[in-house]
């Protein structure tokens, strides 16, 4: 019986059938400091160039020509492996199998891969396609915004460009369980799919909220969202992290997912465009696509989410 009233409200669109598109596949760990001549292959028969960090998988094939060298990082062991020139290795799940020549010296990776393994198996949620009804008028939903002084921007989706806002920042009454605002911001309408505005520094957690403006009318109040800031001790840890990151990995691709980790979800949205973008042209730029996926869902971003989804799924 309850099947039969599951398939009624799919057949009628009161909902739409969940698509699961996650991918298998998670790296095996990263070539880094790559100079001279260092290509890769999937199956040994097309080889292509290392130009500049890179993820690799079980069963990929790395070479290094004369004076070429890398370093393998093994997310795993957390591990660093350095090529030698001449040598050809295979990636499998538990290492390096040597073909041609020998390995270098090993060393420590400082846990810089550490729980990428994790990363990726939780992002895969992300993909999972809940298609519902669209409510007609403006359906607003706030996202968690986290900011810092470095990073004092706060988001949302826009709902036309015929519209313009308020920005509300305050707290909620404890007595009343009402929104107090406390400071407020125009913003300017846009054409763009993501509003951003800039904010005054922040002590403290607050709440926010959005007025939708039509001409001199208010139209649509938001529920309240949270806005959130590090804490001393996290904000510490987070520019420690972020220099050891930056120093190795010059694809951003890390320091993105360090900052969607923190919380700042505005500025990894922005480092993950910038390397997709960059980094159109790898052949394997649609496993890491969960993790642009993953920000257009915390940030409440419905439209731009499906349509990353849609390149995610066709290259599957």
């Amino acid at each position: 019986m309850r099947n039969i009233f599951i398939t009624l409200l799919i057949t009628f669109g009161l909902i739409m059938p969940v698509k699961d598109l996650s991918a298998k596949r998670q790296p095996a760990g990263m070539l880094v400091e790559v100079s001279g001549s260092v290509e890769y292959s999937k199956k040994g028969k097309k080889w292509r160039k290392v130009r500049r960090n890179k993820f690799v998988y079980d069963k990929y094939l790395v070479r290094v020509g004369d004076g070429g060298s890398v370093k393998f990082f093994n997310q795993e062991t957390n591990e660093t492996t350095t090529l030698t020139p001449g040598s050809e290795i295979q990636v499998t799940k538990k290492g390096l199998k040597v073909i041609k020549g020998s390995l270098g010296e090993k060393g420590s990776s400082g846990g810089l891969l550490a729980g990428l393994g994790k990363q990726f198996k939780k992002t895969q949620k992300y993909t999972t396609v809940r298609r519902s009804v669209k409510k007609e008028g403006i359906d607003l939903k706030l996202p968690t915004n986290t900011v810092t002084d470095e990073f004092s921007e706060v988001a949302w989706q826009n709902v036309g460009k015929d519209y313009h806002y308020k920005l509300h920042i305050g707290f909620k009454d404890k007595k009343t369980r009402k929104f107090k605002s406390e400071t407020s911001y125009e913003v300017p309408g846009t054409e763009l799919p993501l509003v951003r505005v800039k904010i005054g520094p922040i002590k403290k957690n607050k709440k926010y909220m959005v007025e939708v403006i039509e001409g001199q009318k208010s139209v649509f109040e938001t529920k309240p969202g949270n806005l959130k800031t590090l804490s001393s001790k996290k904000l510490k840890k987070f520019q420690q992290q972020s220099k050891k990151v930056k120093s190795f990995d010059e694809s951003g691709f890390l320091y993105a997912g360090l900052l969607k980790d923190s919380g700042l979800l505005v500025p990894a949205l922005d480092e993950y465009t910038r390397f997709f973008d960059e980094f159109s042209d790898d052949e394997d730029i649609n496993e890491l696509r969960p993790f642009l996926i993953e920000v257009y869902t915390r940030l409440r971003l419905e439209e731009m989410k499906m349509a990353e989804l849609k390149k995610y799924e066709a290259s599957l």
